[in-house]
C-alpha cells in the first residue's frame, strides 16, 4: 500500500462515527466525475477524429478540454 492510502486509512479510522458518511459521499462523488470526465474525453477524442480536416474544430475541441479542466 503506498503512503498515501495508509495516511488515509489512519486518517479515516481516528473520524468520529458520525463524520463518516459525509466524507464517504464525497469520495464517491470524486469518483463519478471522475469517471464522467474521462467518458467526457473519450466522447471528444471520437468527435475529432470524426471532424478531422474541418477548420477549427481542433482548435474549438481543445478550448473545451481546457475549460473542463478549469
Amino acid at each position: 500500500m503506498s503512503a498515501m492510502r495508509e495516511e488515509l486509512h489512519l486518517l479515516v479510522d481516528q473520524l468520529p462515527e458520525d463524520r463518516v458518511p459525509p466524507v464517504l459521499a464525497l469520495v464517491r462523488e470524486n469518483m463519478s466525475s471522475s469517471r464522467r470526465r474521462e467518458k467526457a474525453l473519450v466522447a471528444l477524442e471520437r468527435i475529432r477524429g470524426r471532424m478531422r480536416g474541418v477548420t477549427g474544430v481542433d482548435e474549438e475541441l481543445d478550448r473545451l478540454r481546457e475549460e473542463s479542466r478549469g
